[in-house]
């Protein structure tokens, strides 16, 4: 067959074949969005059911939030009712696997908050820092009076190395998250603690920490500001 000719007849070959490989790279990619769309559909639907969706922080205090929390005291400190089973469950399973385990913190009135806040801006004035210094480190390390989830109720403390350490691994399985990573400072607007460990429920929490996010990023993937909070 002449040069020119058997040229001719691969590259007609090539041509025929862009169509199928098209074909097949949208089917790919077509596959693969229909697969994130399932995984997400089902998040977006699993989360109707998730009761214990609440942001409080530096930008949206307690009483913008609306919570109120319904108390109960579990191991001497008071937490909101809604958590109480999945952290005695969490508790009786840090146990059994070796680890001591002790809560040091939960509900805090506001009265209460606001004499952490202002010891711990007297033990930064102290320190050598001006008033306005040491009030933006209290505002960063306890959280301003009507800024800190312990005034809903949802928050804990943990005590202990090996405690905590067991907390970053199994904590997400009974519904609490590690609230203030480290490197996560600009997102949520306090320093890092590895001792302090929120209530979102289990569903959330087992999304919040496949994605490796904080409460700030995930509820602004799956939530807007007009979105019902329903706390049971």
């Amino acid at each position: 067959m002449p040069e020119k000719k058997r040229a001719g007849a691969h590259a007609a070959r090539r041509k025929a074949l862009r169509p199928s490989v098209k074909i097949m790279l949208a089917a790919a990619v077509l596959l693969l969005l229909a697969l994130v769309g399932i995984r997400l559909h089902g998040w977006l639907a699993q989360r109707d059911g998730t009761r214990v969706i609440v942001l409080v922080n530096p930008w949206n205090d307690v009483d913008n939030c609306g919570f109120k929390p319904r108390l109960k005291t579990v191991e001497g400190i008071q937490v909101d009712a809604s958590c109480t089973a999945d952290l005695e469950r969490m508790l009786a399973d840090c146990r059994a696997s070796g680890c001591s385990i002790t809560l040091t913190s939960g509900y805090r009135s506001r009265d209460e908050q606001l004499m952490l806040f202002n010891n711990e801006v007297n033990k930064q004035m102290g320190a050598g820092f001006s008033a306005d210094r040491a009030y933006t480190i209290a505002e960063q390390r306890v959280g301003r009076p009507g800024t800190s989830e312990h005034e809903i109720g949802l928050a804990i403390d943990v005590q202990g190395a090996t405690a905590q350490a067991w907390m970053r691994e199994n904590a997400w399985r009974y519904g609490f998250i590690l609230r203030y990573p480290e490197g996560s400072e600009s997102i949520t607007g306090r320093s890092a603690d590895s001792a302090h460990y929120r209530y979102v429920g289990v569903t959330a929490a087992q999304q919040i920490h496949e994605l490796n996010i904080t409460l700030e990023e995930y509820m602004g993937m799956f939530y807007t500001q007009e979105a019902e909070i329903v706390i049971e």
